[in-house]
């Protein structure tokens, strides 16, 4: 059974490579004559043939079906303003939101986002997804900026929204005149940040290149799809970037044998972004340009190494609560020369609760996550305010800060996981929706080895969401439960790939008695819960 998404577009032609796998009637508020199936049918076939109109695997999906959903006329025809784009794209998923889970909008409000506020295009987006429980994957959208040597713009309007997944583009390949290398940000790809230095877009695919001849015209060097016409042509920007992540997330969807979680969904391919080797993107402007990198294929993400153990925790935390594992399976495998060894790569996606009237206070909570080591375990005085364990951590770090790592071991690194994977971002309190940590233990100072890493330690996992007080006192007035449903990935990884970590660690979540399964497959894989 094939997996359907729905193309938010100007509409997708009947023509031979996508009429087979065309899902249901055509959906649109126009009538024919005023639909000009151009850039619809180019998205659609990206989603579908992709990888082969490339020769590449990047994607690697076993199909799909697509839902032609023409919110967008053809201008020159037919005007078109914001509200009624809004109206139109809330109508068709209201309307098929039970039979199709995710949608593709390569479609932009041509306004560049504002540090001051979240936009109303995103606020709407963000509207529809809680209601109807669907995954948008959204554009960053294009910028020309590039053909008059400026620097480039940031992100449209409707890239800004919380819920959805966005998505930039990096060039897949170099012409003559094109001025990105392979694997850097497209020319015309619009940057980050998001309002209140939200990381958008979070990843990035392959959208094409661009560049100005002697003459001084816009060259490109576009990836392959097809006209309204069927035949191949080529294109360029982030909407064709965005339907691979939209074809990913049904790919795992239909490997994923679980319900649809668009918090999952969007956390697995998060977790899987990382930086080409050869990216010469400078390491503290990566997010911006290029959000958390490009993600694995669907098998690779699915794929659990033996020399690496996956643990997601998927869950609602409520206002007060706290998740505190001090028995954190760390496995002793890891443990050369006397101390913990590994690479560590945790990614928190959370739906934070949203308030609009808020301005750019408009995310109205936050999770953060701290994982580590301790020496000891101590009893604790239940009778003091805001204590609420008996038992607490003696000797506790957070091993997700920056200043406990060597700069000098962290420059003489060039493997694979310093040049692609490392990460180190300091969100503090800041309220990001998203947040990814990847840290390699052999990169701690010396003194902090000792420390921290001796293998006498016992080891933590802590997650603890804050709240406004905005939303505090409308939850106090309204007597509601403040809550966030979250997913939290983590993985525990041999560089050397010599120890059997995933082995270990499973053993260890059965000796610390938690409750845990494999999460369900299509196929046989597993990935400890």
């Amino acid at each position: 059974m094939y997996i359907t998404i729905g193309i938010l577009d100007n509409g997708i032609a009947n023509i031979p490579h996508l009429s087979p796998w065309m899902e249901m009637d055509r959906w649109s508020p126009y009538p024919k004559t005023s639909i000009n199936p151009t850039h619809g049918t180019f998205v659609s076939g990206i989603a579908l043939y992709g990888d082969e109109c490339e020769g590449k695997i990047w994607v690697d999906h076993k199909g799909l079906k697509i839902f032609d959903a023409a919110v967008f006329p053809d201008v020159t025809k037919e005007g078109l303003d914001e509200d009624e784009l809004i109206a139109n794209i809330k109508d068709v998923i209201r309307l098929y939101h039970e039979k199709v889970k995710i949608w593709n909008l390569s479609i932009s409000i041509t306004r560049e986002v504002i540090d001051t506020k979240f936009s109303d295009f995103a606020i709407a987006l963000d509207s529809i997804q809680d209601e109807y429980n669907v995954l948008i994957c959204k554009s960053a959208g294009n910028c020309e900026n590039f053909t008059v040597s400026r620097p480039k713009g940031r992100i449209h309007e409707g890239a800004d929204s919380v819920r959805s997944l966005v998505v930039r583009s990096v060039a897949h390949k170099k012409g003559k005149y094109d001025y990105a290398e392979v694997n850097d940000p497209s020319p015309f790809s619009r940057v980050g940040p998001g309002p209140e230095y939200i990381i958008k877009p979070e990843v990035s695919h392959y959208g094409g290149n661009a560049g100005i001849d002697p003459k001084g015209r816009v060259v490109t060097s576009g990836v392959k799809s097809f006209s309204k016409e069927g035949e191949l042509a080529q294109g360029v920007g982030t909407s064709f970037s965005t339907p691979r992540i939209t074809a990913l997330a049904a790919g795992l969807q239909q490997e994923l044998n679980e319900d649809f979680d668009p918090l999952l969904l969007k956390a697995l391919i998060i977790h899987s972004a990382s930086y080409p080797e050869d990216m010469s993107v400078p390491i503290t402007e990566r997010t911006k340009q290029v959000g958390f990198g490009i993600p694995k294929s669907v098998p690779e993400i699915i794929y659990n190494s033996p020399y690496e153990a996956t643990l997601i925790l998927r869950d609602n935390l409520a206002k007060g609560d706290k998740i505190d594992i001090m028995e954190f399976p760390m496995p002793d495998c890891l443990i050369r020369d006397g101390f913990y060894t590994g690479q560590i790569i945790a990614t928190l996606v959370y739906d934070p609760i949203l308030d609009p009237s808020q301005g750019i206070e408009y995310c109205q909570s936050n999770l953060d996550v701290k994982f580590g080591s301790y020496d000891t375990k101590v009893e604790r005085d239940t009778t003091k305010r805001h204590i609420l364990n008996p038992v607490g951590r003696q000797g506790a770090q957070n091993l997700f800060l920056g200043n406990l790592f060597s700069k000098t071991k962290m420059k003489s690194k060039t493997g694979d996981f310093a040049l692609r994977e490392r990460l180190q971002i300091q969100y503090n309190d800041k309220y990001y929706p998203v947040k990814k940590y990847a840290i390699d233990l052999s990169e701690l100072t010396d003194k902090k080895r000792l420390d921290y890493l001796t293998m006498d330690k016992k080891w933590f996992l802590f997650l603890q969401g804050v709240y406004r007080s905005h939303i505090e006192k409308i939850a106090q007035l309204e007597s509601f439960q403040l809550s966030q449903e979250f997913c939290l990935i983590l993985t525990i990884r041999d560089p050397l790939q010599k120890e059997k970590v995933y082995d270990e660690v499973s053993q260890k979540l059965d000796e610390y008695n938690f409750w845990h399964s494999n999460i369900k497959v299509s196929t046989d894989v597993n990935i400890p819960l």
